[in-house]
């Protein structure tokens, strides 16, 4: 290690944290050849005083999303190698039969995402693994024999003496950083307390400091950190005599927030069985003044040995004791509160800042994905595009740019990271949405649609109406299939009626998160032809479907582009963190010539999308264009009037029928609602939430950017290959010109569900004789009547008729892969 704090004046690379996460970064950027590569931490080497240094270190791998499971596995995997891993196994238990199925989901989670061995274990057999375990207090269990317990500080020294080994890096503590200087949109160096260092690029890994070196950047670090407890054992009697090198797996106990792990003779118990202890950036002490390591504080007896968790009904001693009897009666010598971070969504944050080229963020990971982590912003920074252990990632839902501006607020930041900690362990069904924070923003419709029961989902701050509970009341009208269990929840039979009701005659649905982008100036078409797949110099009036790529062909959005004038293009994308994702894309490929302008209307337009067999007939008394085909053929835009509103018109839908977006300023939009809710009352117009849209664009074979189409694959895997013209240039043309050389193996196919009525959710495994794929996409067709899944499968087995079988609950479906679409092949609805 580097001893004095003599630091250099200047290097390529700075990293501001030397925990798992900064010293993972270091070694990944060290094997990619990078050199002049400064770490500096405020605290000692390497036991810095961060969550890296009290980290109890237990690694699970099955997580609820494909990123953190590969993160989580490639962390194992490099742990392994430097020695610092003890692969122990780990096991998941059930104490209600709730729990005990979503542990058969979360073991179809492992299967789909690669992690081998996962296996259910009865009550007896849990307890055969952990003798000192009450079997009766059970359902069962999750067992994954290469989860473990990582050594976080150990893996962090390693790492960075393998990057120095290579002559790629040096480290100092106790040297704390002071600013951050940028100019002209780059970051030019790193102020310390020990001197000034001139950096090309400077990542930040300081997880529980982190919104502090956003005020140095003027980035509002959407982070909270927390405090969870854990305490070591005395001795038991029932660890006498344990061997070090056979220990016990890990194991935890979700439905009370507990996990425990051994330590020789004694047993660890960390708790999140508690009120949520959260703490502000500006109180956790500088390692230098503080008595103990910064991340750690006196450990508060109530919320161990009292019920302070609201969701529980049992304080975490007593959960404990009933879990493993032998606690009862022990002391424990060891007793903490740590401290660790969440974000609003529970996800890390990665990726370099939109306003400042070079300053990179890794932040929020736990030492869980902290390998994995420190690859994939490796990969990034050094390769243009994340990657993990070479291949194509997904890092959509980690990227610093999903949130939305309301997300940077200290009160919405702890709301929200106090309820990722309060959730973090409870059995939470992807469709509940949260509590507090709601109503931030609202369409134009928002009371219309009060006023129609709408059922709201939660996205980047809009409430988006996901099904019309007043739609119920013509559920005789139509045959829905019933949903039970865990498959009904957040579900109403609303939606089987509007997606039905929408194929009979006519809904309207609010498209307000929709994200406009206007692209103008006399370098906008050249500027698209250069960014967009498709061939978008077309005559005014004319629309075209394309996707914009990452340099590895990795499809990072699909949009509509629309002429609007020789100078004047209008890209629709989607809300959520699509409005800043694929925006911020936009504008960064954007010539400095001044020849383009973008404008982005996140906020500025509210739309409504009239589709079904009589949308024309709803909407042509309303409006100044003709409608027919030949005055508005489809895949056309007009700029018109609706009633003396001025809208924009596009003729297409999501919904695969007949019909029209029709998009307004918002100011107009409350009175766009009205005209066309009246307009379309003699033909009695449904209100449609997103998700009948979502359930009859499956039927359409229609893709869904962030499940259907995400940067893993390829427009030529994800069956969009029509929106590419090879005859254009453009951002991944030549990655996609290798893959057409060398031909695809695998593709993304429809699967219906061999038994009507039956229906899985996403993540379940496509399996033939062993698992192939898994379901990317999946929802109930109502029109063909038939579960439907979008999976990517290798080629051998995405031929029509192809018989496979999805796994889901530890139950077996028949299944059949299908030619697509499954509706309306011909186009007959779309063009009439």
């Amino acid at each position: 290690m580097t001893a004095e704090r003599t630091l250099p004046s200047e290097a390529g690379t700075v990293i501001v944290g030397a925990g798992c996460v900064g010293c993972s970064a270091a070694y990944h950027l060290a094997e990619r050849g990078r050199e002049d590569i400064v770490v500096v931490d405020q605290g000692p080497l390497f036991e810095t005083g961060g969550s890296t240094s009290h980290a109890p270190g237990l690694v699970f791998q099955t997580a609820g999303n494909k990123l953190m499971s590969r993160m989580a596995q490639y962390t194992q995997d490099l742990y392994t190698e430097l020695d610092s891993y003890r692969q122990c196994g780990g096991i998941e238990v059930a104490y209600t039969p709730e729990r005990m199925d979503f542990l058969k989901r979360k073991r179809e989670w492992g299967q789909s995402y690669g992690i081998e061995g996962g296996q259910l274990l009865s009550p007896e057999e849990v307890e055969a693994e952990i003798p000192q375990f009450d079997s009766e207090a059970i359902h069962g269990g999750y067992y994954v024999p290469t989860d473990g317990k990582a050594d976080a500080v150990s893996a962090s020294e390693a790492m960075a003496q393998h990057a120095m080994d290579r002559g790629a890096a040096e480290f100092y503590g106790h040297t704390t950083v002071e600013d951050i200087e940028r100019e002209g949109g780059e970051v030019q160096a790193v102020v310390t307390d020990a001197g000034r260092i001139e950096a090309d690029e400077v990542l930040v890994a300081t997880n529980i400091w982190g919104p502090l070196f956003g005020e140095m950047v003027d980035f509002d670090v959407p982070l909270v950190p927390c405090a969870h407890q854990y305490l070591v054992s005395d001795e038991l009697d029932e660890l006498a005599g344990a061997d070090r090198e056979l220990e016990q797996p890990i194991l935890r106990h979700q439905d009370y927030s507990l996990y425990f792990r051994q330590h020789g003779e004694c047993y660890g118990i960390g708790s999140y069985n508690h009120e949520p202890l959260l703490v502000d950036p500006e109180d956790i002490e500088d390692p230098a003044e503080a008595e103990e390591m910064p991340s750690v504080r006196e450990f508060t007896e109530e919320h161990f040995y009292e019920n302070t968790h609201p969701d529980h009904d049992r304080s975490a001693y007593d959960a404990a004791r009933e879990l493993v009897p032998a606690l009862g009666d022990c002391e424990f010598d060891y007793r903490i509160n740590g401290m660790f971070s969440f974000t609003p969504d529970g996800m890390p944050v990665l990726g370099e800042a939109e306003d400042t080229e070079g300053l990179w963020w890794a932040l929020a990971i736990w030492v869980t994905q902290s390998g994995g982590a420190g690859n994939v912003v490796a990969e990034w920074m050094t390769e243009g595009t994340p990657r993990l252990d070479g291949d194509p990632v997904d890092v959509t839902g980690a990227h610093v740019s999903r949130f939305q501006s309301h997300a940077g607020a200290r009160e919405y930041a702890r709301a929200r990271g106090g309820q990722q900690y309060r959730e973090v362990y409870q059995l939470i069904h992807p469709r509940e949405q949260p509590g507090d924070h709601r109503g931030l923003r609202r369409s134009p419709f928002y009371h219309h649609q009060e006023n129609l029961d709408a059922e709201f989902f939660d996205s980047g701050g809009w409430e988006v109406p996901q099904w019309y509970e007043c739609n119920e009341e013509l559920a005789d009208e139509y045959d829905v299939p019933d949903r039970e269990g865990w498959r009904g929840e957040g579900w109403s039979k609303a939606q089987g009626v509007e997606h039905l009701a929408v194929r009979d005659g006519v809904a309207m649905v609010d498209m307000t998160t929709f994200t406009g982008i206007e692209v103008a100036g006399e370098g906008a078409c050249e500027f698209l032809q250069g960014l967009l797949t498709n061939d978008v110099d077309v005559s005014p009036g004319k629309m075209r479907y394309a996707a914009m790529l990452n340099e590895d062909g990795g499809v990072l959005a699909d949009l509509t582009v629309s002429r609007l004038g020789d100078e004047r293009f209008l890209l629709f994308t989607g809300g959520g963190s699509s409005a800043t994702l694929h925006s911020r894309w936009v504008r960064e490929h954007a010539p400095d010539d001044g020849s383009v302008s973008i404008t982005v209307h996140d906020s500025g337009l509210s739309g409504v999308g009239v589709f079904g067999p009589d949308s024309r007939d709803v909407l042509q008394p309303l409006v100044e264009t003709g409608l027919s085909n030949d005055a508005f053929p489809f895949y056309s835009v007009r700029e018109t009037y609706l009633n003396g509103i001025p809208v924009t018109m596009l003729r297409l839908s999501y919904a695969g029928e007949l019909g029209w977006e029709v998009y307004t300023p918002m100011e107009y939009g409350a009175q766009l609602w009205e005209e066309i809710e009246e307009a379309g009352a003699d033909h009695d117009i449904v209100p449609m939430g997103w998700k009948a849209l979502d359930s009859a664009s499956m039927e359409k074979g229609y893709r869904l950017w962030g499940t259907d189409l995400t940067p893993e694959y390829t427009p030529f895997e994800a069956g969009i290959g029509f929106a590419v013209d090879m005859d254009t240039d453009f951002v991944g043309k030549a990655a996609l010109e290798r893959q057409r050389e060398a031909g695809i193996d695998r593709q993304l196919v429809p699967i219906t569900l061999d038994e009507s009525g039956e229906v899985v959710d996403t993540g379940a495994p496509v399996v033939v004789d062993e698992v192939v794929g898994y379901a990317a996409r999946a929802d109930y067709g109502y029109t063909v009547d038939a579960g439907i899944v979008y999976a990517y499968l290798p080629t051998e087995y995405a031929e029509a008729g192809c018989s496979v079988t999805i796994r889901y609950e530890g139950e077996e479906y028949p299944a059949t892969v299908r030619d697509e679409p499954l509706f309306d092949a011909d186009m007959e609805k779309m063009l009439r």
